[in-house]
């Protein structure tokens, strides 16, 4: 059994052709799960649908508590990707008995050329196969949250001590 945390991010943002501008009206990832076929025993929540930019200290320790409490040990958390390692340095100091993968989208599911499924497909693999701990999973790759920064120039994330 796992569970997914819906927290918001690119992931989840629709485009708004009245505003120009991206927004969240609903959660992207049942359907996005549907449209990949995967079919695993998944219990989904929606704690937020926020912005990663937007979240405050509160919306941390939501997403933490969470984590803690739910009697899942496997959880995939979909995330803002421009503070999903600030999110994640805080579930890697407190939760040590469950394995937790991070993950979003640079470009919404919703948008033509999104990483979104690829993401959320590797997120889904390497949360089934990672030990205990905290990671992040973008790109087709997995970082563990004390090793990882994103680069902001190229909307990719490296360990950190790789170039970036």
């Amino acid at each position: 059994m796992f569970r997914i945390l819906i927290t918001g991010g690119t992931i989840d943002k629709d485009y708004d052709p009245i505003q120009g501008t991206l927004t969240f009206t609903s959660s992207n990832i049942r359907s996005l799960l549907h449209q990949s076929r995967i079919s695993l025993d998944i219990n989904f929540e929606t704690l937020m649908l926020k912005d990663s930019l937007f979240m405050r200290e509160a919306d941390r320790q939501a997403i933490l508590d969470k984590c803690l409490h739910v009697p899942e040990d496997k959880i995939l958390i979909t995330h803002g990707t421009d503070t999903m390692v600030e999110t994640a340095k805080i579930l890697g100091e407190k939760v040590r008995d469950k394995t937790i993968v991070l993950t979003g989208a640079m470009v919404p599911a919703s948008i033509a050329g999104s990483d979104a499924l690829f993401n959320l497909g590797c997120a889904l693999a390497a949360l089934q196969h990672l030990p205990k701990g905290i990671f992040i999973v973008m790109n087709g790759k997995a970082f563990a949250w004390d090793n990882v920064a994103k680069n902001k120039q190229t909307g990719e994330f490296a360990e950190l001590n790789q170039p970036l």
